[in-house]
């Protein structure tokens, strides 16, 4: 199998900060509904336990994260990347985040939220079940008692990863005017549920590949990791709208909450 020893914390941001909001952010369009969820539930947290302030873990270039500072909100963003959180800073806006720089599975920030999430498959960039079982404890440090932690994530489809894999087809998701951006999987471990993606961005002269990992997750196991690091299962839906969650859903929103 090839060597991907080489990700790191700060791969995902380092390689993708170049293409990230014009190609990958474009492919998103939850944010709205995003923000309306994270919004909401930091107003019923503020109430229930008087701490309302929000932290994302993962902020990239504040795609999920300046719309709810614009709302009023107090929000702290975390990232392994300089390049994110450098596009971050420099956006309209962006000042009036609390930038920190660090990986999620120990960075520190010296007080408590009310909500901590972790969205768009971020939890996945980790590499074992270690790393993540690591993030939700660090997550859960970070909550006051009462605290909600949301996590949105893909639910896994190990055929289609086989068949991406197998085939060695690159899927077109999105285009502008000559380039387009595509989708392949390069290879896929189900023993340990890794596999590595790949964005290609095509343009006349040839393909810019930008190589990517996950880990992922099913939504059972998702549950006892939060358990293990101290959080309850509140409630699990199949989108931002409060969809039902089925064996159908390719999506979940899943929030926890801090007991002790």
């Amino acid at each position: 199998m090839t060597d991907h020893s080489e990700f790191g914390p700060e791969s995902y941001g380092e390689r993708m900060a170049e293409i990230y909001d014009d190609w990958v952010v474009q492919l998103q369009d939850d944010t709205e509904q995003t923000v309306t969820f994270l919004a909401d539930l930091s107003k019923q947290t503020a109430a229930e336990t008087g701490a309302g302030d929000l932290l994302e873990l993962g902020v990239g270039t504040g795609r999920v994260a300046l719309p709810l500072a614009a709302k009023g909100l107090s929000v702290t963003g975390v990232d392994a990347s300089v390049q994110m959180l450098n596009l971050l800073a420099g956006k309209p806006g962006g000042q009036q985040i609390e930038r920190v720089l660090g990986d999620f599975t120990d960075v520190r920030v010296d007080r408590k939220f009310g909500v901590v999430y972790i969205v768009f498959n971020t939890l996945l960039s980790l590499p074992s079940q270690e790393d993540q079982v690591q993030c939700l404890r660090n997550a859960a440090e970070h909550l006051v008692r009462g605290g909600a932690l949301v996590v949105q994530a893909f639910v896994p489809d190990v055929a289609r990863f086989e068949a991406g894999r197998s085939s060695g087809q690159a899927m077109e998701v999105a285009r502008k005017e000559s380039t387009s951006l595509l989708l392949s999987v390069a290879n896929h471990d189900p023993v340990t549920q890794r596999m590595w993606p790949r964005y290609g961005l095509k343009k006349e002269d040839g393909v810019q590949e930008y190589p990517l990992q996950f880990r992922y997750v099913w939504p059972s196991e998702l549950d006892l990791m939060a358990r293990l690091a101290g959080l309850k299962p509140e409630g699990r839906w199949g989108g931002w709208e409060g969809q039902e969650f089925t064996g159908e859903s390719p999506w979940h929103v899943s929030v926890y909450r801090r007991v002790n």
